[in-house]
C-alpha cells in the first residue's frame, strides 16, 4: 500500500485561461456534504430514523504564507486572492495530486484572513464554496466515452479496465 504525499497536492486557479498555483500553500483540504431530508418508512422501528440526501455541496479550505510580491504571474498570492474575493469573482479551480487526473470546478472565495504573530511569517487562510458539481478528469473522459459507445449501439464490458486505460493516457 502506498500513500499520497500532501506536498504534491496543489490548488490552482485559472487566470487568463491558464491554471496557476496558489502561491506558498501550506495546506489545502476538500470537503463534501449533503443535506438530508428526514423520512418515515415501515422500517423505522425502535426509534430509528431514516433520511434521503437532497442537495449536495462542497468546500475547499486552504492556507499559506504571504509573500512580498504584490503581482506575480507565476502564482496566485494573497493580494490576488483578496482582489478575487472582494470582487465576488466566480473562480475556476483545480486540485492536482500529480497522479492520475485531477478534480476541478468553480467556486466563490467566501472567506480570506491573515495572521501575523510576533517572530512568525504572515500567514493567510481562505475558504471556497463550490458552485455546481466538482468534476474529475478521469470520470469526465470515461462518461464521454461511455455515452458515445452506447449511442452507437455498443456496450462497455470492463469499465474498470477502461478507467485504468484512460488514467494511463492522460
Amino acid at each position: 500500500m502506498a500513500f499520497i504525499n500532501g506536498e504534491i497536492r496543489i490548488l490552482y486557479f485559472k487566470v487568463n485561461s491558464v491554471y496557476i498555483p496558489v502561491g506558498c500553500l501550506t495546506d489545502n483540504s476538500f470537503s463534501e456534504s449533503a443535506v438530508m431530508l428526514p423520512t418515515t418508512t415501515r422500517d423505522n422501528t425502535d426509534g430509528w430514523g431514516s433520511s434521503l440526501p437532497t442537495s449536495q455541496s462542497y468546500s475547499i479550505s486552504f492556507s499559506g504564507l504571504v509573500t512580498t510580491d504584490f503581482i506575480d504571474s507565476s502564482k496566485v498570492g494573497y493580494y490576488r486572492l483578496r482582489e478575487l474575493k472582494r470582487s465576488r469573482t466566480l473562480v475556476e479551480w483545480k486540485v492536482d495530486d500529480g497522479l492520475d487526473g485531477f478534480d476541478y470546478g468553480s467556486a466563490y472565495i467566501t472567506s480570506l484572513s491573515d495572521s501575523s504573530g510576533i517572530d512568525d511569517f504572515i500567514s493567510f487562510s481562505g475558504d471556497l464554496q463550490g458552485y455546481g458539481e466538482p468534476l474529475n478528469q478521469v470520470t469526465v473522459l470515461f462518461d464521454s466515452y461511455y455515452a458515445r459507445v452506447i449511442a452507437d449501439g455498443g456496450t462497455v464490458e470492463a469499465e474498470d479496465c477502461l478507467k485504468i486505460y484512460i488514467n494511463s493516457i492522460i
